[in-house]
């Protein structure tokens, strides 16, 4: 009773109580901001030159986070703004990338790319600064995609509930975790998810799980490159005049996603979260509670990882492509099946590029097939295949080591 009790405060809260600025059309920012010129986005303390890894890599263990929802620490969720002055955008216009429409885009920009049943799509971070939640239909997919300008963290969901096959659609609390995006569940208007755990900590669903989907995030421009057919999230979408899509909110302090010590909120206490630069970004893949992290520190500009993670039961081998200039980190599945169901666990390495949309290609040792950097077999025994994308995300290290104190780190 003493949980439902405080939801129902923090939800007061949100609702109105604090920093709420009037409608949602009044434009408020997502907590703070006097407005900046955009840029691509993220920080690094150095690249890496020689050998693959950090000094400091270690395996991921399980335990130090927060999914168990019946310890989960409710009274540290703080209420920043009313719910939805961060307006969630829904079903949104999507237009070509010579459009007028994306004319707010810059090259480095970062975006969020899906891409279901043939259907590209880009969701770029200019408009997750000041939405930072798009329930959309992607190849007659459902899908929610999130971004947590606070953490780095962009997230794809599954929009189609698995138990009863109901549209999940989510909307901004006006809460935060851990400076982190907490979003509800629009079916209950009650359920609370984190966003980087991603597991309803209270109301009715509590206790149930989003499901986490692939997705690819990179510059404007090579996502252009990959997908030249792709859509993009006009900017006459979200209410707002195009303008403000070229406008980064956090620079009270300098570029938010470059000082370290720039920190909006409280954080819980965590030793992983000082391993690297606060902003510093890294890819994460997650398997149960285990959750393995590829810091772009710590990868070569050009990089082919193959490892192991075991997690969730199981070894999952997978191998992490990394193409510094674009800001693409993406995981795949070493395991391929034949026709048969055979499964072949492939090694690969890093060769020539036959090819100007990409840097470099991958090559397996098994089968001598090789691969580009979206996961297609382009010549030999598996010429036409694809390596299944693994679900993945980015984020600031402070969010990774500070949600996963037991973290593993390449």
């Amino acid at each position: 009773m003493k949980r439902y009790w405080l939801l129902s405060a923090l939800l007061m809260m949100a609702f109105g109580m604090l920093g709420c600025g009037g409608s949602n059309n009044n434009g408020v920012a997502p907590v703070a901001g006097t407005g900046g010129s955009s840029t691509g986005g993220g920080s690094s303390s150095g690249g890496s030159t020689g050998t693959s890894g950090s000094s400091i890599a270690r395996e991921a263990r399980t335990g130090g986070n927060y999914l168990d929802v019946f310890s989960f620490p409710i009274n540290d969720i703080l209420p920043v703004q009313c719910k939805d002055c961060i307006p969630a955008l829904t079903d949104p216009q999507f237009v070509d990338a010579n459009d007028d429409g994306a004319g707010y885009l810059r090259g480095d920009d970062l975006v969020i790319g899906v891409v279901i049943n043939g259907e590209a799509r880009a969701y770029p971070h200019n408009i997750g600064w000041w939405h930072e939640i798009v329930n959309d239909n992607v190849g007659g997919t459902p899908i929610v995609v999130t971004l947590c300008p606070l953490t780095g963290t962009g997230l794809v969901f599954n929009g189609r509930d698995a138990n009863n096959g109901t549209r999940i659609t989510l909307g901004v609390s006006g809460l935060l975790f851990n400076n982190n995006l907490v979003m509800y569940d629009r079916r209950d208007q009650e359920t609370l998810y984190p966003q980087m755990t991603y597991k309803a900590v209270i109301g009715p669903r509590q206790g149930d799980q989003l499901e986490l989907l692939p997705m690819t995030e990179t510059t404007w421009s090579y996502w252009q490159k990959l997908h030249p057919d792709t859509k993009v999230l006009s900017g006459h979408a979200g209410g707002y005049g195009i303008g403000r899509y070229t406008v980064y909110p956090y620079t009270d302090e300098g570029d938010y996603r470059q000082q370290h010590d720039y920190i909006l909120f409280p954080l819980s206490n965590s030793s992983a979260a000082s391993f690297f630069g606060a902003k510093d970004m890294a890819m994460g893949v997650r398997f149960g509670d285990i959750v393995k992290s590829y810091p772009f520190q710590s990868m070569l500009d050009e990089d082919v990882v193959n490892d192991l993670v075991q997690g969730d039961g199981r070894i999952h081998n997978i191998v992490v492509v990394n193409y510094k200039e674009a800001k693409l980190a993406v995981p795949f599945s070493r395991d391929l099946a034949d026709e048969e169901g055979k499964v072949t666990t492939l090694t690969f390495q890093k060769v020539t590029s036959t090819s100007t949309t990409y840097p470099f290609m991958i090559r397996d040792t098994e089968t001598q097939t090789t691969w580009n950097l979206k996961g297609e077999g382009i010549s030999g025994p598996n010429e036409g295949k694809k390596l299944t994308q693994l679900p993945s995300h980015n984020g600031f290290w402070f969010a990774w080591g500070t949600f996963w104190q037991n973290i593993g780190v390449h």
